[in-house]
């Protein structure tokens, strides 16, 4: 009998393009979840602004008392970054981040139905604290399964810049064709929709983060003095959080008020839409350059562009305006940098939470200063008291300066040859 022989296939390649095939799928549905996550959370972010001009219109009231009803959601808005980055890490980001969505649009939804005043600041409150689950529970994600994360994290850069350009137009077509209380019911429709159909997104969080030489090479923890710096930096994140805060809270009723009661939406959009550049801006010039002093720099450039704000109105507001928001969106991904360099590379989404919690959660003590302006409205002064924080903010850098003195904090160091993603040893 002649010799038979069993053909036995190798299967090698074919289990590898699988296991790679789910490799990239599950990256993506990772990537979905916490971009539709960080661009909800923005428009929220931003939407109540705009909607607080319609109501002190419809209402008879002052800004400022408006402008309270939300005090207890943007605080809430950052303290709730921090518990909720430690939750994801136990439970699971993807179950953290489908709560906040779900959240936010049931906030949304009895906002539309809350009487003004309490019933709609306590739903304004639910919201933000839905909201703050959402930025850390997307990093928590990247983190768990995404390898090398620089890309999956300037996706979320872009997402939330999008939010940013759009949510003041978006709020305007909201406005125009529904009224301020549908406004947020089809808000809260939309993204209750959304959070059901992300529910059937699988995603799988075992990945393990690793920590790279790379990122050892950053890594600031053999400073002699870290604790002071580290505290020095955290008071600085809270007085930027109140110029950033503040901003984005009073600039939609001061355009209304100094530009075009009728066009102060389509302001609003231009002026981000430069912040946005602005942001973009920032993430090369922290790549590029020492952030002690950048930082120091933009700041410091910033303080004349405020004074100017409170002084000018029409076309010259909105020229003075928009290098403002180039340089107060552009040093967001500085000062995130920054924060970055004196934490663990294992603590980098906690390290992130809590900057994000100081600057928002002190960025909410902004409003407080609405009510010291001049009775009638006039929100000049406002840019005035934004002057002295930003003033009080560049003195605190230059300590910084001063206290780290000798040493170089940059993004990208010379010895730092390892890329991201390889593993460490």
């Amino acid at each position: 009998m002649g010799k038979s022989y069993l053909f036995v296939p190798d299967l090698s390649d074919t289990v590898d393009t699988m296991a790679a095939r789910t490799s990239q799928a599950n990256t993506r549905n990772a990537a979905l979840l916490a971009g539709v996550g960080h661009f909800t959370a923005r428009f929220f972010e931003l939407m109540f602004p705009i909607l607080a001009v319609q109501m002190t219109r419809e209402m008879h009231l002052p800004v400022a008392e408006v402008m309270r009803w939300s005090f207890l959601g943007y605080l809430l808005l950052g303290l709730g970054a921090l518990p909720a980055a430690v939750i994801a890490n136990r439970v699971g980001a993807r179950r953290v981040l489908l709560i906040g969505l779900a959240g936010i649009g049931v906030s949304a939804l009895a906002a539309a139905e809350a009487a003004p005043g309490r019933g709609l600041s306590v739903c304004l409150a639910s919201l933000g604290l839905s909201a703050s689950c959402c930025y850390p529970a997307g990093l928590c994600l990247i983190a768990h399964t995404t390898a090398p994360q620089r890309r999956a994290l300037a996706v979320q850069s872009l997402v939330g810049n999008l939010a940013i350009a759009l949510t003041p137009l978006l709020t305007i077509v909201l406005l125009d064709q529904f009224g301020t209380r549908h406004a947020f019911q089809v808000a809260g429709l939309v993204v209750c929709g959304l959070a059901a159909a992300l529910g059937f997104l699988h995603v799988d969080e075992s990945r393990t983060p690793r920590v790279t030489q790379f990122d050892r090479a950053l890594d600031l923890n053999n400073l002699p003095n870290r604790g002071l710096l580290f505290a020095i930096l955290c008071a600085c994140a809270m007085l930027a959080g109140i110029s950033y805060r503040g901003f984005t809270l009073v600039a939609p009723a001061y355009f209304a008020e100094r530009v075009s009661l009728l066009y102060f939406g389509a302001v609003t959009a231009l002026v981000y839409a430069v912040g946005v550049v602005g942001h973009y801006a920032g993430s090369r010039l922290a790549d590029r350059y020492e952030l002690r002093m950048l930082s120091l720099a933009l700041h410091a450039a910033s303080v004349p562009l405020l004074l100017l704000m409170s002084r000018t109105a029409g076309v010259a507001l909105v020229l003075t305006a928009m290098p403002f928001a180039l340089i107060s969106f552009g040093m967001q991904p500085i000062e995130t940098t920054l924060f970055a360099r004196f934490v663990p590379p294992r603590w980098r989404v906690m390290g992130s939470s809590l900057q994000r919690g100081l600057t928002f959660g002190a960025g909410s003590l902004a409003m407080w200063l609405v009510p010291w302006t001049k009775p009638g409205g006039d929100l000049s002064a406002v840019f005035v008291y934004f002057a002295g924080v930003v003033a009080a903010l560049v003195v605190g850098i230059a300590i910084f300066v001063t206290a780290s003195a000798g040493a170089r904090i940059r993004n990208r160091p010379a010895e730092a040859k390892v890329p991201i993603g390889e593993p460490a040893v």
